[in-house]
């Protein structure tokens, strides 16, 4: 992981940040099936911004992402390992390009000799250009070929990538069929107004960053603090690895729903590497004040 940080620029800018909440596409509450951003339904992964779907089988389970993912879902290696990942860049890199940072990636962490075997225009369903790319390398110390595709396509003025892989060189469309099902849904991209207390909670949280005060940001967050198996430790762990990049920082919301004492939400994180989607998905009031509090899922590592 640490590796993937200082490959590029490209990979280097995804700091996960957390925002807060505004009062549009209001929802009543989380509890029942119908997927959205803020609640997963096994089989249909909703993203916060920019706002699409995409589907999967059902009887996948999440996994522990890279910090570079939104997120992360397959089955274990001894069902044969296939698994599906989804990357938000917010970087000014050509459609036509996208392989770049994959490629780089995967020879200087995985196998130097990884091979894209093609790359190719393509669009989604509904007609938007998209970019679609298949590598083949060995992993597991030689031991175990594995092939990967990825579809890309650029929306809201951020590259979004989604990646199915399998061991083996056999063909798999099925896998593939995962990708075309990605899916944008109109009317969610847009910031909106927050409530005055957590504007406030967003601009402390911007200004902690921003003074690289890793102790003070870190009692944004609350003790009990989950996110797709990521818990407050180790995320401070990693921001602390990170927190210097930033010179510039804003959280725009774009999406709120509100639940008493908890609040769901999703938005967008602007600095000086451009764009990047807001990793969480919710916050939580304590002793009165607003913390993050993350999706509150656990995730199985690969």
């Amino acid at each position: 992981m640490k590796r993937l940080i200082v490959v590029s620029v490209i990979m280097a800018v995804m700091l996960l940040t957390w925002g807060s909440v505004a009062p549009a596409h209001a929802q009543d509450s989380a509890k029942d099936d119908k997927p959205t951003f803020y609640h997963l339904v096994p089989g249909t992964y909703v993203n916060g911004w920019p706002r699409f779907t995409v589907h999967y089988p059902k009887e996948w389970t999440e996994r522990y992402p890279a910090p570079t993912e939104a997120f992360r879902v397959g089955v274990s290696l001894e069902r044969g390992g296939e698994m599906l990942w989804l990357n938000i860049f917010g970087t000014p890199v050509p459609l036509n390009q996208a392989a770049g940072p994959y490629v780089l990636f995967f020879k200087q962490n995985m196998d130097p000799n990884a091979t894209v075997v093609s790359d190719r225009p393509s669009q989604l369903r509904d007609r938007t250009p998209a970019r679609e790319f298949e590598m083949q390398m060995v992993v597991n110390n030689g031991t175990l070929p594995f092939t990967t595709i990825t579809l890309a396509t650029k929306k809201a003025d951020v590259l979004v990538q989604l990646s199915v892989g399998w061991p083996g060189r056999e063909r798999r469309d099925d896998l593939k069929a995962i990708l075309y099902s990605l899916e944008f849904q109109p009317g969610f991209d847009e910031p909106v107004k927050v409530p005055p207390d957590v504007q406030a909670f967003l601009d402390k949280h911007r200004n902690d960053n921003l003074a690289h005060d890793i102790e003070q940001l870190m009692t944004n967050y609350s003790d009990k603090y989950l996110n797709s198996g990521v818990r407050k430790a180790e995320w401070g762990r990693y921001v602390r690895q990170m927190m210097g990049n930033w010179t510039s920082f804003e959280i725009s919301i774009t999406d709120f729903v509100s639940a008493g004492d908890k609040a769901y939400l999703a938005g967008i994180v602007s600095g000086n590497f451009g764009k990047d989607w807001l990793r969480e998905t919710a916050i939580i009031k304590e002793n009165g004040q607003w913390r993050w509090y993350g999706n509150q899922r656990d995730a199985t590592p690969w």
